[in-house]
C-alpha cells in the first residue's frame, strides 16, 4: 500500500547547519499551529495542528479532511530528516534531469554525480547541452522528483501541499531554497 510522502527540502543548509535549521522549522511549524508535539512511546510525535488546513490543498475526494470537528487527522506525522540525504519520490523510470544554466533536459541524468554526492556531499554537473557545469543540488528534475541535501521535513499521508506553505518555511529557514518531493514509498 505505501505512504504518501511530502519532504520540503532546504537546498541551501550545510550538514553542520541541518540541526539547528531543522528544530527552527519545526518550531515554527508548531508556533503556527501546522503540527503539535505529542508524547508517544517515551519520545514525540509530531502531529497535526489545529491550523493544519491552511497548509494543505483539501482535495474533495477526501471526506475526513474537510470535517472540521473530526477526531483523528486524515494526516501523518511530520519527520524532520537531517544528515545527506538524497530525497527522492517513489521509485519509477529515471526522468530528465534540468540544467539550471540553459534549462535542457539532460534524459539520462547525472547518474555517476548523484553517487558521489551521496559520498562526499558535492559533485558538479557539467551539462552536454551548454557545456557549464553546476552544482548537483542546484539542478531540477522533472515532477520535482529528487533533491539533494542536508535537512528535509518529510510529511507522512498529508493532503498535497499549498505552494505558498512551501514559501512560508522558506522565509522561516532565513530564505533558503526549498524544494517539495513528493511520492508514495
Amino acid at each position: 500500500m505505501g505512504t504518501y510522502q511530502q519532504t520540503v527540502v532546504d537546498l541551501d543548509v550545510s550538514a553542520e547547519e541541518a540541526s539547528t535549521y531543522g528544530r527552527r522549522g519545526r518550531e515554527w511549524l508548531e508556533n503556527m499551529g501546522i503540527i503539535r508535539a505529542v508524547p508517544w512511546q517515551g519520545e514525540v510525535a509530531y502531529l497535526t495542528g489545529p491550523r493544519w488546513r491552511e497548509a494543505v490543498e483539501v482535495p474533495s475526494w477526501d471526506w475526513r479532511a474537510g470535517v472540521r470537528d473530526v477526531k483523528e487527522e486524515p494526516c501523518g506525522e511530520l519527520h524532520v530528516v537531517t544528515g545527506r540525504t538524497v530525497f527522492a519520490a517513489a521509485p519509477g523510470p529515471a526522468v530528465p534531469a534540468i540544467c539550471p544554466r540553459c534549462a535542457a533536459p539532460v534524459p539520462d541524468g547525472p547518474v555517476e554525480a548523484i553517487g558521489t554526492w551521496y559520498e562526499t556531499g558535492s559533485a558538479d554537473v557539467d551539462c552536454p547541452a551548454c557545456g557549464r557545469d553546476a552544482p548537483l543540488r542546484d539542478w531540477e528534475w522533472t515532477d520535482d522528483c529528487v533533491a539533494f541535501g542536508y535537512l528535509g521535513f518529510q510529511l507522512d499521508d498529508w493532503p498535497p501541499l499549498r505552494p505558498r506553505f512551501a514559501d512560508s518555511l522558506r522565509r522561516a529557514l532565513g530564505g533558503h531554497r526549498v524544494r517539495v518531493v513528493a511520492g508514495k514509498s
